[in-house]
């Protein structure tokens, strides 16, 4: 029988008295057999039980404990982990850029920036947002119904803007409705850093009256914006890029009956570890982009409009198209609330307490970059609060009684319905 180059080498070294042996024992094997019994005897004997390598349980990474709905502390490296690599659970809710669900201490810079205050604030843009019905077509068919929100992480107050035209003449100045946090207002920083900012849409109209279109698009370019200069028809022509937007997406009424969020994330890596004055009135003289026709260059603008021109997070828009609905004799239109909330790394005076409170913020570039990547390709597709459990939660529900006294037989049942977005604790904290 013809031996292995391996098998060869080792009969050439072995000694003369030896090799006969040594060539049989090569031939069984190359049989099928081992010494003593045949591989299909000790197939039929059982297997051998394997003892585990301690050296290699030592070796793997340990996951930790955090309270409920925080991040695990970044500079662990957990965030430079992955699920098939190590046995760190995943953090709740949308990613690392979700605000709602992860601590503003939970955060990680592209570069070191100094100590630096978390803080948070919510914004709730609930009163007047309701749309409307269709305006009269004025000169060159403009069209005065649609409200457009642009929702950005800005240093300041104001986190929200609701732009819409004024009247349907073209060259009228436009309407625009600010929304602010009463937390960031109360009690603002001398300069900050955007870190996150995310928010929650929700249709809480009368059922029989649910309708109307609403398109969303998360902005990677900056648009001159103000409430003081801007006329109907620059807006118009915005909203119209919008609809027809390779990435706008569009939805229903109906469909945001249920609450739907969206994340900012970083779109110019430079500014977003640039601390920036807070409430800062810029000079219009020292913006060249604000040289064009109708803006005084004598007066001065805001931060949320300085912002929304050069970005460092991604602006989302939202873009309410007309719409009324017959209800009990009355025309009434689809009512939205939205919350923003917006999480900033913060400079305060020396020696007050929200400066006592600074930390120094872990680096984490490579790590930063996978979930920036990750959030970039999730588009400006809204994220359905819920929807990951809701199958897994919803057996459970009507299989509780069989869970309880079943133990562990129940669990290996319930866990293909649940495909892994559930555990058992999540649930079991729902019923």
């Amino acid at each position: 029988m013809v031996l292995t180059a391996k098998q060869t080498n080792a009969l050439v070294a072995a000694a003369p008295q030896v090799k006969a042996a040594l060539r049989r024992m090569f031939n069984d094997q190359n049989a099928g057999k081992v010494p003593g019994r045949s591989r299909d005897q000790k197939q039929r004997g059982g297997r051998q039980v394997r003892r585990p390598n301690m050296a290699n349980l030592n070796r793997m990474p340990r996951g930790y404990n955090h309270p409920k709905g925080q991040m695990p502390d970044m500079s662990r490296g957990n965030w430079s982990q992955t699920p098939a690599t190590s046995n760190v659970l995943a953090p709740r809710g949308f990613g690392y850029y979700d605000a709602f669900e992860h601590d503003p201490f939970s955060v990680a810079t592209h570069m070191s920036i100094g100590p630096a205050t978390p803080i948070v604030g919510t914004s709730v843009v609930a009163e007047g947002l309701v749309t409307k019905k269709p305006a009269p077509l004025g000169p060159g068919g403009l069209e005065s119904g649609a409200i457009l929100l642009i929702i950005m992480p800005a240093a300041g107050d104001v986190q929200a803007q609701a732009f819409e035209c004024s009247s349907a003449l073209p060259n009228d100045i436009i309407k625009v409705t600010k929304h602010s946090s009463p937390q960031l207002a109360a009690d603002h920083p001398d300069n900050a850093i955007p870190t996150r900012c995310s928010m929650r849409m929700r249709n809480w109209t009368q059922q029989v009256g649910v309708g109307g279109i609403v398109r969303v698009l998360r902005m990677t370019t900056g648009v001159a914006l103000s409430g003081d200069y801007t006329l109907n028809s620059e807006l118009a022509a915005l909203m119209q890029g919008i609809r027809t937007h390779t990435r706008v997406r569009t939805y229903g009424g109906e469909e945001l009956l249920d609450t739907h969020q969206k994340n900012c994330t970083v779109v110019d890596q430079s500014k977003a570890t640039w601390f920036t004055d807070w409430n800062r009135l810029t000079p219009t003289a020292q913006l060249a982009w604000t040289d064009i026709a109708g803006w005084d260059q004598a007066a001065t603008i805001d931060q949320f409009t300085t912002q929304l021109h050069d970005p460092a997070y991604t602006p989302i828009a939202v873009l309410f198209e007309p719409f009324v609905a017959a209800v009990s004799g009355a025309t009434v239109g689809n009512s939205y609330e939205i919350n923003v909330r917006s999480q900033f790394l913060a400079h305060y005076a020396q020696g007050t307490m929200l400066a006592n409170m600074a930390i120094s913020a872990p680096t984490s570039p490579d790590a930063l970059t996978k979930h920036r990547d990750h959030e970039e390709g999730k588009g400006s597709v809204l994220e359905k609060i819920g929807g990951a459990i809701s199958q897994g939660a919803s057996w459970a529900w009507n299989h509780k009684a069989d869970i309880i006294p079943a133990g562990y037989a129940a669990w290996k049942f319930l866990r293909p319905a649940v495909q892994g977005a559930a555990k058992l604790a999540p649930m079991a904290a729902m019923l």
